[in-house]
């Protein structure tokens, strides 16, 4: 392929999705703190939020979110109060405006919102709304920007060197950007987020957040298959400033946006699905493409999110799975158990969006996410630990079961001859000495009896202290 097809991008609108995990026992008082900060409680019944968050002209409107979920998914998406344990949004709007820089190349765009959203089971997303403040850019531009945005610290060669310039400071990446001086406030509720690393968080993939715009090039302009290709791989430019595509054959690049791109309103709109980004492309005017903006800030958000959400809930049980210790008994699986159990029937359910172009897109969620696989592989691997733990716990009860029936059939056989007359009165401890080596089994039974029978009730107390913290400090809902 000789050269790459221009494209010029007028308005670009662009949503990215970080997430992270919290201490579920903190969740009240982290939104108390996200309260003090000024962040709003978003409920679809304050309509006064429906133009609040995300730029100007851009109005979402909660009547047509709320119509867009079946009933089931639409009560736990937008509960009327944040006592609720189910998905709690607290938004607030920054208007920052400020730019990203690497090397010979200057992005200006803004800050629109920030949301953080308090998921069950511990988790929780940052999504962040920017979107391009100059006139136009080169498509090649646009997702460079994307590319570097989403990546919170660079740890490849060639991604390093990217920064962000805003008024009231320089930030070196996006992460510190966000955590020193967005929301600062979030860092002590963080368990994984230590030295500037988010190594450990077993959803978090490459340390990149997933990327979702909309993009706006010039009225008429042709779209085709090279630039779908690119908006799902998100290639922007090579290191020497060259645009950039991760493939060269065109057959596979035509197979890859047939299975990838969303095609009910070509040939003027397309939304591009994959593991990384989910991107809408539009060539008609701002007018004609206002509603579409709208949606895709409102209505396939909020798919994007549900489907996210699930994505994260498998993948963190599947690394508390790998994190099992054998030696442990089969507390821990029981409760992944009765995690994935709850997730499954209050949450997981094939189908949450009534609108037909929204299952269309649900379907390509589901896919390129692979939950469907996840889930299956999830369950059937949870059972089989559950069966082979449980083996192992009968076997200890076999064995000591079987110590116990040696007590009893040794007690039964001496039955009321397995006393020592001197046990009637005051022990003289010194005699002992002078026992018969019947009298020493007499005594060796009887301490281990009480031995065992000791060991039995603290191990019992143990265990129902350990359950009760483990079950507090989960605090499952």
């Amino acid at each position: 392929m000789a050269s790459l097809a221009p494209l010029t991008i007028e308005r670009a609108y662009m949503t990215f999705l970080f997430p992270f995990a919290y201490h579920m026992q903190c969740r009240d008082k982290l939104c108390n703190e996200l309260t003090k900060e000024n962040f709003s409680f978003f409920t679809l019944q304050n309509k006064s939020l429906e133009d609040a968050f995300y730029g100007e002209s851009i109005s979402i409107s909660h009547e047509e979110l709320a119509q867009f979920f079946y009933p089931f998914i639409e009560d736990k998406l937008f509960p009327d109060n944040s006592d609720r344990h189910d998905f709690i949004r607290f938004s607030k709007a920054f208007h920052a405006e400020g730019s990203l820089q690497y090397r010979e190349d200057t992005f200006a765009y803004e800050i629109v919102s920030i949301d953080i959203t308090l998921c069950p089971f511990g988790n929780g997303i940052i999504t962040m709304r920017t979107k391009m403040t100059d006139s136009a850019h080169d498509f090649s531009d646009v997702l460079n920007f994307i590319h570097y945005f989403r990546v919170l610290e660079a740890k490849l060669w060639e991604e390093k060197g990217a920064s962000h310039h805003f008024p009231f400071g320089h930030f070196s990446s996006t992460g510190d950007l966000l955590f020193k001086h967005f929301v600062p406030y979030l860092l002590p509720y963080l368990p994984y987020q230590q030295a500037d690393t988010y190594d450990g968080l077993p959803f978090f993939e490459d340390e990149r957040m997933f990327s979702s715009a909309f993009l706006l090039c010039k009225e008429g302009e042709k779209i085709v298959d090279e630039h779908l290709f690119r908006l799902g791989q998100v290639d922007g430019k090579k290191p020497d400033g060259n645009p950039f595509i991760s493939s060269t054959n065109p057959h596979y690049i035509a197979d890859y946006v047939k299975e990838h791109t969303h095609t009910r309103w070509a040939p003027n709109s397309y939304i591009v699905t994959s593991a990384q980004a989910q991107i809408a492309i539009s060539n008609l005017s701002f007018k004609e493409s206002k509603h579409s903006i709208e949606e895709f800030m409102g209505t396939h958000y909020y798919n994007l999110f549900i489907h996210y959400f699930y994505k994260m809930m498998l993948l963190k049980v599947s690394f508390e799975y790998s994190e099992i210790s054998w030696r442990k008994d089969k507390l821990v699986v029981d409760e992944l158990i009765e995690l994935i159990t709850k997730f499954s029937a209050r949450y997981y359910f094939d189908e949450v969006v009534v609108r037909t172009e929204g299952k269309e897109i649900s379907q390509a969620l589901r896919k390129f996410f692979r939950i469907n696989e996840h889930y299956i592989e999830t369950k059937a691997t949870l059972e089989s630990l559950y069966r082979t733990l449980e083996d192992r716990s009968d076997n200890r009860n076999n064995r000591l079961l079987f110590i116990l029936t040696v007590f009893t059939v040794v007690s039964g056989i001496y039955g009321m001859n397995l006393v020592i007359e001197e046990w009637d009165s005051t022990v003289d401890w010194k005699s002992i000495f002078g026992y018969t080596a019947f009298e020493w089994f007499a005594l060796i039974i009887a301490l281990s009896g009480i031995g065992l029978s000791l060991v039995l009730i603290c191990y019992s107390i143990f265990t129902t202290f350990r359950n009760h913290f483990r079950r507090y400090k989960r605090n499952l809902p």
